[in-house]
């Protein structure tokens, strides 16, 4: 959000957010394009379909306040993001005793889950499985779901294709499923959200995800629930 103040200019949002991942876009077009349409406007390379708007604005305009309250998440949620990306100094609205669920973060291990190319199939029919019983738990009545997946796509769109099958249509409908990345998510929340961590064990130690697009994945993901996380993992 940017707005005149007086004669100033200032950006209010969250740095820590996903940038778009301009799936599907052609470099060399986009720069072509830029080269010829935009060029007397400042920072033009910006413009490429992979920096967001908020960091459009505070990479042309400077001047920017960050958000500190939050009002989506019961504290145990948005405090792992709080201490990821924040040093402590987002400061959550909504009290524990506003969520009906309990616990508020699941940890849930699925044993044998084997990662094949983008897809650890035993933890995706993990999470079908819980999905379709939550949907009949009395506690979740009226709870929306979703289910974001740490590594690519693939299995989110097998989570999906199996979900529809296990579940009617106006159930699928009524419960707003949604399966994808931390991208897709982003603006976006459910009620009640399970997190595919989709690695698994292999023959040596999994790679540390340090950058700064990791950590944002991280942030994004697991500040989507409302109510309750599901950590859903094949990680010993």
């Amino acid at each position: 959000l940017a707005f005149a103040l007086a004669d100033e200019v200032v950006v209010v949002g969250d740095h820590e957010q996903v940038s778009p991942y301009a799936v599907g876009q052609k470099g060399d077009k986009i720069h072509a394009l830029i080269d010829e349409i935009l060029e007397d406007v400042p920072n033009k390379h910006l413009y490429d379909g992979r920096t967001s708007v908020y960091d459009l604005a505070r990479q042309s305009f400077g001047g920017t306040i960050r958000l500190v309250e939050h009002f989506r998440c019961v504290p145990d949620i948005i405090q792992f993001s709080n201490e990821l990306c924040y040093s402590g100094e987002i400061r959550a609205l909504r009290e524990a005793g506003s969520s009906p669920l309990r616990p508020h973060l699941v940890s849930h291990r699925v044993r044998k889950g084997e990662e094949s190319n983008g897809v650890n199939e035993k933890e995706a029919l993990e999470i079908v499985s819980l999905v379709s019983a939550v949907c009949r738990l009395e506690e979740y009545e009226g709870c929306t779901i979703g289910v974001i997946c740490l590594v690519g796509t693939d299995q989110a769109l097998y989570i999906d294709s199996v979900l529809r099958r296990r579940l009617s249509v106006a159930e699928y409908q009524r419960r707003q499923i949604l399966c994808g990345n931390a991208s897709q998510f982003q603006g976006d929340e459910r009620d009640v959200i399970f997190l595919s961590i989709v690695n698994s064990p292999g023959d040596g130690p999994l790679p540390l995800r340090q950058r700064d697009d990791a950590k944002k994945v991280f942030n994004v993901a697991a500040s989507r629930a409302r109510d309750q996380l599901w950590v859903v993992h094949s990680l010993e």
